[in-house]
């Protein structure tokens, strides 16, 4: 796996001390890949992460797949104990994390409850001096009972509001999905941090990332930095999946 860094330096409004960002997301550990290449993977992610400044380090959603049996869930908990070593460590849940069965969603939380991981899931919490919330979307946002795409439930401030409550000012928002953006504008967010599109998965010059998860092209977020009004979000590619064009990477974000 090559694994490359982007650097983001952000002013946002409302924070005003300087803060390091570490961000990951959509790592992906499954049994698709060995238990050896599991650990491999989260050898790369801990040996870059070890050399980058930062004051915490964050998780957007699908650190595991859906699929995640026993080892996918212990190679999370080894990455999760490194980094924890480097910095505080925040977690927000992702679709795949939802779609988790029972006993693989208690043994994820205690997973990370061991590591010293804080998990946000539809809660908030301080770090350095800054209000962290995590926004756990319901399922019907990403895919219907069915398994279809189609009417799926809108992202809207309401929602957002009703899962969350209201926005503590200043914030930085964890939202796996990227596609509710203006809904995370509307809600207050000066700061959202997303992943899930995985960068478009195949990227193409001048027209960006192809697919999202959801079936729907060209998604108009998929990887970088976006502004709506007075609010910013990044985007992360992920790190797992299968891409084009579109390496994965980490990114260290700094607030000035």
């Amino acid at each position: 796996m090559k694994l490359t860094l982007r650097h983001e330096k952000l002013h946002i409004e409302g924070i005003r001390r300087k803060l390091r960002i570490l961000h990951l997301s959509d790592i992906h550990f499954s049994p698709h890949h060995s238990y050896e290449q599991n650990l491999l993977r989260g050898e790369q992610i801990a040996d870059l992460a070890a050399s980058q400044p930062k004051d915490v380090i964050v998780m957007t959603g699908d650190l595991v797949s859906r699929s995640a049996d026993a080892r996918s869930l212990l190679a999370a908990r080894i990455l999760l104990t490194h980094l924890r070593h480097m910095a505080p460590v925040i977690c927000s849940m992702g679709n795949h994390e939802t779609d988790l069965s029972w006993n693989m969603l208690y043994a994820y939380r205690t997973y990370l409850a061991a590591a010293g991981v804080t998990l946000l899931d539809n809660t908030a919490c301080e770090v350095c001096g800054v209000t962290f919330c995590g926004l756990t979307l319901p399922r019907s946002v990403y895919r219907n009972a069915n398994g279809s795409y189609f009417r799926l439930t809108p992202i809207t401030a309401e929602l957002v509001t009703s899962l969350l409550g209201e926005c503590p000012k200043p914030c930085i928002l964890l939202a796996h999905h990227p596609g509710g953006f203006p809904a995370y504008a509307a809600w207050g967010a000066p700061l959202v941090l997303s992943g899930h599109v995985h960068g478009g998965i195949v990227r193409l010059p001048m027209l960006g990332g192809i697919l999202s998860p959801e079936r729907c092209f060209f998604p108009p977020y998929s990887k970088g930095i976006y502004h709506h009004g007075s609010s910013v979000m990044e985007v992360s590619a992920g790190i797992g999946k299968f891409r084009l064009n579109d390496p994965a990477e980490m990114i260290q974000i700094e607030l000035f």
